[in-house]
């Protein structure tokens, strides 16, 4: 089933690659982009209190990047743009660790098999140890590593901006196998993570293509386009998968600027729905609903099953809200002003706001009913309701 709704706006296309492609400092302030919604007085449902907030490095330098906190059974792991990979506790924040790795990190921390893995913008890949943050081995590979790195089952997966992935050895760091995905010559400044279920992994592509792959030799499965590009000019075909895709199920989720978002079938890549939508973000999953934030910052909840709009909310528009996350009965985003924003789930409401002090790209994390943010000035948050 394909559902049709145009939602392009052409003043909001320019912004967003400016956005993307350059320094977001002074966003809000620039002639050509759309003025954040003001925030109006809501009924308040949900009363966030906040449990800790530790300073974990310097966040992003002024640039639109969505390094999220990576959260595991004992620890939250972290990464800054000055290269700064930092360890803390779940229950206090407090530091466990953190180490300078000498390369200039772009990307958030993949975390698994006793490693944590960050990549550079000059495709520098260090791996530290989980538990000490002692290097246990560093390498590098041609392209800039925007993807947070997928570590399951002795592999390392890397993905670099110009369609390279790769699988590298967790003992030693060399490239056991590589794909190579031919990508477009103008893409956004941002990168999907690739994600691992069991012994293959679903990478999003600039091009908007998805591709399921054998992580352990990296031979293609299957691949399938989420959009096709539109239009005469390179600024509207593109149409890259920068939003994570998710699994919920057997279902994979995924995004793409300027297209679609779509469900597909984990075994065949078969499109089960797809509907027009253009995000570079994120979405979440449950049973009931698909939630997503779009290029405008327009909220939106799709039913699992049809693809059909539940819901969607433009409250919140042209505030360059983040991906969501789900607590209890509620969605969570973050915004370049700082806020963090609950939506009740079911139909979309403002129930609650706070204000984290700086701005919030990444998707916040939600775990044990405590919800995790990162700030771009280097601010990891934990809150409760």
């Amino acid at each position: 089933m394909k559902n049709r709704m145009k939602i392009k706006h052409h003043i909001f296309l320019c912004s967003a690659i400016a956005l993307l492609l350059t320094s977001c400092s002074g966003f809000f302030d620039k002639d050509n982009t759309p003025s954040p919604s003001a925030l109006k007085p809501i009924k308040t449902e949900v009363r966030p209190r906040l449990l800790w907030s530790s300073k974990v490095g310097t966040g992003t330098d002024g640039q639109y990047l969505k390094l999220s906190p990576t959260v595991t059974a004992n620890a939250i792991y972290t990464s800054d743009t000055d290269g700064i990979v930092t360890a803390v506790t779940k229950e206090s924040g407090k530091r466990i660790w953190q180490i300078k790795s000498q390369v200039p990190v772009i990307s958030s921390p993949g975390v698994g098999e006793g490693l944590v893995v960050v990549g550079s913008r000059r495709g520098d890949i260090v791996a530290l140890d989980q538990n000490t943050g002692g290097v246990r081995w560093k390498t590098s590979i041609p392209g800039a590593i925007l993807a947070t790195p997928a570590v399951q089952h002795r592999v390392v997966v890397i993905k670099t901006i110009d369609g390279q992935v790769k699988g590298l050895s967790t003992e030693t760091g060399e490239v056991d196998w590589s794909y190579k995905h031919l990508e477009p010559n103008m893409i956004l400044r941002g990168a999907s993570a690739p994600l691992i279920r069991g012994q293959d992994v679903v990478v999003g592509f600039a091009s908007g293509n998805l591709a399921k792959l054998s992580l352990q030799d990296g031979r293609l499965f299957w691949i399938q386009p989420i959009a096709t590009p539109e239009g005469a000019y390179s600024i509207d075909r593109m149409i890259d998968i920068d939003a994570n895709p998710i699994l919920y199920g057997q279902h994979i989720y995924a995004a793409t600027y300027q297209g679609n978002i779509a469900s597909l079938d984990w075994t065949s890549g078969k499109i089960l729905w797809s509907h027009d939508l253009s995000s570079y973000t994120g979405m979440i999953a449950d049973s009931h609903s698909v939630y997503v934030s779009d290029a405008n910052s327009l909220v939106w909840a799709f039913d699992t099953t049809t693809g059909d709009v539940r819901w969607s909310k433009n409250e919140l528009a042209y505030r360059v809200v983040s991906g969501p996350a789900i607590m209890g009965r509620y969605i969570v985003l973050g915004d370049a002003e700082g806020y963090l924003h609950w939506m009740d789930k079911y139909d979309g409401h403002l129930a609650g706001r706070i204000s984290a002090g700086s701005p919030i790209y990444a998707s916040p994390i939600v775990e044990n009913n405590v919800l995790y943010a990162m700030t771009a000035k280097g601010y990891l948050l934990a809150y409760t309701i």
